[in-house]
């Protein structure tokens, strides 16, 4: 399925892999400069890995590629190899070279090899948690494009949820944060359904229903999905969940029914949008 850089789709891989090496190697490089770390920890290959796969995802099946969910795997794996590799060796080249000012290599690292190995070990497990999270957020676009009209929407949902869960585990201010507002983005999604949706055979307000759910939950599922992220990341603070009170497990359960309930009430508002906005940009037959 992925004959070197010869297809269309393989083209598409290959500029996504380049782009992660650069990121690591960019950060690396602005680690040496003497950058500071609050600039440099920025350049995210984990965060930017995340960007990347719902890009590949929502573009790959123009491109000729991943037409079934079994097409996932190998690019999934691909990109999660492929950037803890990256990792890998700028951290033996930090460790062997004793770089102080890089992240990459632990001081412990420098000239005690059963150290940095455990390190590099430490990667390697990173490869399958990265894989199965990088699955599972290509699984939701390839399910999206059931709904044709619904992937830029909603890859475009999951990617301002991404940047609201890395900007606050990065500690910026709430009034930067906030400005990544994912409602927001599900209201200008109404509009662009009620827009586009008639013009891609959804004619009458029932056709507009289903998508409007999806939309609605697809959302939700963005947002539960960062709230279990942050739940077992404690070291990060974040908004989305506090790990203080304890009971985790009951929490995320009431979280995931609450954001079921709330995801059918918003998409019956995305509904009403959408149905408005079709009827007020509806062609009128020529006279």
């Amino acid at each position: 399925m992925f004959p070197g850089c010869r297809t269309p789709f393989g083209r598409l891989m290959c500029r996504a892999m380049t782009f992660l090496a650069v990121v690591v190697v960019a950060r690396f490089v602005l680690e040496i400069a003497g950058v500071p770390p609050t600039v440099t920890r920025f350049v995210s290959s984990t965060t930017a890995v995340l960007f990347v796969a719902l890009y590949v995802a929502a573009v790959a099946p123009l491109r000729g590629g991943m037409q079934k969910f079994s097409q996932l795997l190998l690019p999934a794996v691909l990109l999660s190899v492929w950037t803890v590799a990256w990792v890998m060796v700028v951290t033996v080249i930090a460790a062997v070279l004793h770089l102080e000012r890089s992240h990459f290599a632990m001081p412990e690292d420098f000239g005690n090899w059963a150290h940095l190995g455990r390190h590099l070990m430490g990667h390697a497990v990173e490869m399958g948690v990265l894989f199965a999270v990088l699955l599972l957020l290509m699984s939701v676009v390839h399910l999206l494009w059931r709904w044709p009209m619904t992937v830029a929407p909603g890859v475009l949902m999951g990617a301002i949820v991404i940047m609201r869960l890395w900007t606050e585990a990065m500690g910026l201010e709430p009034f930067r944060t906030a400005a990544w507002s994912s409602t927001l983005v599900v209201f200008l999604s109404a509009i662009y359904l009620g827009g586009i949706g008639p013009r891609m055979g959804l004619a009458g307000s029932r056709a507009l229903l289903v998508p409007s759910l999806v939309l609605a939950w697809t959302w939700r599922f963005w947002v539960y999905l960062a709230t279990v992220f942050a739940a077992f990341m404690p070291f990060f603070n974040t908004d989305f969940f506090n790990p203080i009170p304890g009971h985790v497990g009951v929490r995320l359960a009431g979280a995931l029914a609450r954001d079921v309930v709330e995801g059918a009430i918003v998409g019956l508002i995305v509904w009403g949008i959408a149905v408005w906005i079709a009827c007020a940009t509806r062609r009128e037959p020529a006279a």
